[in-house]
């Protein structure tokens, strides 16, 4: 429910924006056509409103990730790297893929930050007045909401990584078990 939902409003903000699609990098030397700039400026206020909504939805999604991640570094794989080391597992790459998974998310935490920080100044515009600008403070917060997105995706796949070093340590520690038996 919540992707379709995202999904429509992704799409209204397409259709409110519709032009050819830019890079980050492209939209210092991108210009609007005046009927562009006249969508925009109708429209403008109606998209603040999607933004908003996005906005909430955002933040709750951010906090309830944000808490999992937290709860998965702190509360299992912490624990279960300091249990490898007291039982003198090779715990290496186990170790290495929580060094990364932690970092990741102090990387997630910044762009989220950013991202925070864009969408508002987007929902503060006064976008009638300064259509051009708001366009690409929209263009700018996509992009970091798409950053945000990357990380949510790596720190997904690093949990992958971890679960197979696991696996992967388990099956050593049992396969050694049964050697001493």
């Amino acid at each position: 429910m919540m992707n379709k939902k995202l999904t429509s409003i992704v799409a209204a903000i397409a259709v409110v924006l519709s032009g050819p699609m830019v890079r980050a990098e492209d939209m210092a030397s991108y210009s609007l056509t005046d009927a562009q700039i006249s969508q925009v400026r109708t429209r403008c206020v109606e998209v603040q409103a999607t933004l908003t909504r996005i906005r909430a939805n955002d933040g709750l999604r951010r906090v309830n990730l944000g808490q999992q991640y937290e709860t998965i570094a702190t509360r299992l794989m912490a624990p279960m790297n300091s249990r490898v080391a007291l039982n003198k597992f090779d715990g290496v790459e186990l170790t290495k893929a929580t060094v990364a998974f932690n970092a990741q998310l102090d990387v997630f935490r910044e762009r989220y930050r950013l991202y925070e920080q864009d969408i508002t100044h987007v929902i503060d515009m006064h976008c009638q007045d300064q259509p051009v600008s708001f366009y690409d403070a929209v263009l700018k917060a996509r992009t970091e909401r798409a950053a945000v997105r990357e990380s949510v995706d790596q720190l997904n796949a690093l949990l992958a990584e971890y679960n197979v070093r696991f696996e992967d340590l388990a099956k050593s520690a049992l396969d050694k078990k049964g050697s001493e038996q």
